[in-house]
């Protein structure tokens, strides 16, 4: 049985195994909040000038929030929660609030090298600037990078993102590589030593909590 990689929510659900083949759904976000975060070193010469140098890693940071929940859905996802805070164990968040199901996914039909800012695919149809996805590629399963559309142009159809590509992607003619809209994903961390719930009168959980991007 296949442990489930992907924090439960509505299309993703876990048993009391851990397994994501039977088990309960997660419960739906009531908010999540999409933090892009790119160090900038400044420094000022005598005169007063300014440079700035941007380091070389990007992350994201997600800050979900829950509606009030029973202790049934609460107990879907808040251990799965303390399981991997205490084992500093990376997972998968899927947004798809940040997704676009018209756009769905699209083949890749060219090379890029890691570190460029263009994609190329064999369709720009329904993309939209601002879109949220991220690479599946049965020939690399390292390459967990999400990443945003900010422009698109066609002949050929080419996607500028940001951040830039972390790793290669090699086109085949086999259209292994995918580029996933639909339900995008980032893979996460818990980073905080906390996780706060609370109980109100009505025996109802609340809590939220913050996540952030990690690549191995």
């Amino acid at each position: 049985m296949a442990i489930q990689d992907t924090l439960p929510d509505p299309n993703n659900r876990i048993n009391a195994a851990g397994e994501d083949t039977s088990g309960s759904y997660g419960p739906g976000f009531s908010s999540v909040q999409l933090t892009s975060t790119s160090p900038i070193v400044t420094n000022k010469s005598n005169s007063g000038l300014s440079f700035r140098t941007l380091n070389s890693y990007h992350q994201w940071e997600i800050q979900i929030r829950y509606n009030n929940l029973t202790k049934a859905e609460f107990d879907v996802v808040y251990p799965y929660l303390l399981e991997r805070q205490a084992s500093l164990e990376a997972f998968f968040v899927e947004l798809p609030q940040y997704g676009n199901s018209t756009a769905g996914s699209k083949n890749i039909n060219n090379t890029s090298e890691a570190g460029s800012n263009k994609l190329f695919v064999d369709s720009t149809a329904d993309i939209n600037v601002g879109d949220l996805f991220h690479v599946a590629d049965v020939s690399d399963d390292v390459h967990v990078k999400a990443y945003k559309v900010t422009k698109i142009t066609s002949s050929p159809n080419t996607l500028t993102i940001s951040p830039p590509l972390q790793r290669k992607v090699t086109y085949g003619s086999q259209l292994t590589q995918i580029v996933v809209f639909g339900t995008p994903r980032i893979r996460v961390v818990v980073p905080d030593r906390g996780i706060n719930y609370t109980i109100n009168s009505n025996g109802l959980y609340s809590f939220s909590v913050k996540l952030e991007e990690s690549l191995a």
